[in-house]
C-alpha cells in the first residue's frame, strides 16, 4: 500500500502559493494574514475529502477519520503551516501534507483502524508569537503568565488571535484529555546535513534535545585602555573569551553530539580605549540525554569559574530558561524503522537538536517523529529543499509506520 504520489506533490505545491515569496520561499508567520489563507485552504481540503474537520481553542486544526471501534482512542499525525518570515516551503508543510496524505490513502483503500486518526495543523511552531503554542495547549502547558508576556510581544500576539478568532481564555481551555490520545507522529525535513552525508533516507528520532542557559557575567576592573600594563588587567573580556573557547573543545571532546553556543555578549563599558569591567555572555547548551545535560552544566560552570580565577574576575553565574530531553516512544520508534525496513529504505537513528511539537506530546503520550534529508542542509530560507523522491518517501513511512502500529494492536 503506497500513497498517491501525484495528488501528494500536488498538494505540496498548493500549499506553498499561500504566503509564497518572489525567491521561491514562504513567509507565513503564525496567524498572519498569509497563516490565514494556508488555514482555510487547509480546511476546504479537509472538507472537500469528507473528513470531519474541527478547530479547537488555541487555533489547533484537525481533519479526524473515524473508527468504527468502541472507546477508541485518538492516533495524531501532524506538524505545521506556519513559517518564520521569509523561510522556505517545507519546514512543517511537509509534516503537514504526509500527514493528510496518509489520512486520504487510509480513507481511499476503506481500511477500519482500531484507532480514530487525526491530521494535526498546529499553531505557532516557529514561535513568531511564543513557540509549539498549539501542542502546548492541547497537553494544558501553556500559562496565563506565558500570554501576558509572549516572547514575540503582546501586541503582535493579541492581533494574531484577533484575527483567528481566539483569546487567552480559548488558548488556555484547549486541553486534550490525555487519556483519549494513542500518540502523536511527525515528520519533518532534518535541517542538517547529517542524512545527506551519510546517503540515508530516513534518520529515525530518538530523542528531542534539553536544552538549559545562563547569563554569566564576569566582573573585572575598568582601566585605561593605553596606560594600565597587560599584565596587571583584570579585563572581563579575557575572562569571558578564555571560557567560551575553552567550553567549545570541551564539549566536542566530551559530550559529543552535544552543542553550546553563546549567541550575545555585552561588554560594560563599551569603549575603545576602556579596559571592559564587566561582560555579560549568554550560554546555550544541548543534549538528548538528561544525565549528560547535568554533567554538560557542571562542567561548563567548573570552566567559567576556572576562567575567572585565572583574570582575577568575579563571576555570577544565572541559569535561565530550560527545557528537558524529549525521548521518543520505544514502539512508535520501532513502527517507523520497520515502516522503512518494508519499504526498502536506509535508516538511521539520531537526535533533534531543533525543536518540534513532538516534545510536547512526548510529556502526555507516545511520540515519535522522523526526518528526511535537507538538500545542503538549508532551512529557514527561501533556498531550502528536498527532493520529490525524499518528500514522498516520507509521506510513504508515515503511512507504512501507521499500519505497523494498527497491526501492533491486533
Amino acid at each position: 500500500m503506497m500513497i498517491n504520489r501525484e495528488r501528494f506533490l500536488r498538494m505540496m505545491n498548493e500549499q506553498a502559493t499561500f504566503g509564497a515569496t518572489p525567491d521561491g520561499g514562504v513567509s507565513r508567520p503564525a496567524l498572519s494574514a498569509e497563516d490565514m489563507q494556508v488555514r482555510d485552504w487547509f480546511r476546504q481540503q479537509i472538507e472537500a475529502h469528507q473528513l470531519t474537520y474541527a478547530i479547537d481553542g488555541a487555533g489547533n486544526q484537525t481533519g479526524r477519520l473515524s473508527s468504527s471501534k468502541p472507546n477508541a482512542k485518538t492516533l495524531l499525525l501532524g506538524s505545521h503551516f506556519d513559517s518564520v518570515p521569509n523561510g522556505g516551503r517545507f519546514d512543517g508543510a511537509l509534516g503537514m501534507i504526509a500527514a493528510f496524505e496518509t489520512l486520504l490513502s487510509i480513507k481511499d483503500a476503506n481500511l477500519d483502524l482500531p484507532f480514530h486518526l487525526e491530521v494535526v495543523n498546529l499553531t505557532d511552531e516557529e514561535g513568531t508569537l511564543m513557540g509549539i503554542t498549539g501542542s502546548r495547549a492541547m497537553i494544558g502547558a501553556l500559562t496565563h503568565e506565558e500570554l501576558m508576556n509572549p516572547r514575540g510581544g503582546r501586541e503582535r500576539l493579541t492581533d494574531g488571535m484577533a484575527r483567528a478568532g481566539l483569546s487567552d481564555d480559548s488558548l488556555l481551555s484547549a486541553q486534550r484529555d490525555p487519556d483519549s490520545l494513542l500518540g502523536y507522529l511527525e515528520v519533518h525535513i532534518e535541517q542538517g546535513t547529517r542524512l545527506e552525508e551519510a546517503k540515508v533516507d530516513i534518520g529515525v528520532v530518538t530523542s528531542i534535545v534539553g536544552i538549559r542557559s545562563y547569563w554569566m557575567t564576569f566582573a573585572g576592573e575598568a582601566a585605561h585602555a593605553g596606560t594600565k600594563p597587560m599584565d596587571k588587567r583584570r579585563d572581563a573580556f579575557w575572562g569571558a573569551a578564555a571560557f567560551a573557547l575553552r567550553a567549545q573543545e570541551m564539549i566536542m571532546a566530551d559530550f559529543h553530539p552535544g552543542v553550546v553556543n553563546f549567541g550575545q555578549i555585552h561588554l560594560a563599558p563599551s569603549a575603545f580605549n576602556i579596559v571592559p569591567a564587566e561582560v555579560r555572555l549568554a550560554v546555550e547548551f544541548r543534549h538528548g540525554n538528561r544525565e549528560e545535560l547535568d554533567n554538560m552544566e557542571t562542567a561548563l560552570l567548573e570552566q567559567a569559574h576556572l576562567a575567572a580565577d585565572e583574570y582575577g574576575l568575579e563571576l555570577d553565574a544565572e541559569r535561565g530558561d530550560s527545557l528537558r530531553p524529549a525521548p521518543m516512544s520505544d514502539s512508535f520508534v520501532n513502527a517507523i524503522e520497520a515502516a522503512a525496513e518494508k519499504l526498502g529504505l536506509s535508516r538511521t537513528r539520531l537526535l533533534s537538536f531543533a525543536g518540534h511539537d513532538a516534545q510536547s506530546f512526548a510529556i502526555v503520550t507516545n511520540s515519535a517523529m522522523f526526518f528526511v534529508p535537507s538538500v545542503d542542509g538549508i532551512s529557514h530560507n527561501p533556498k531550502e529543499y528536498t527532493k520529490p523522491d525524499d518528500c514522498v518517501n516520507a509521506a510513504n513511512v508515515m503511512l507504512q509506520a501507521v499500519l505497523e502500529i494498527a497491526k501492533s494492536m491486533g
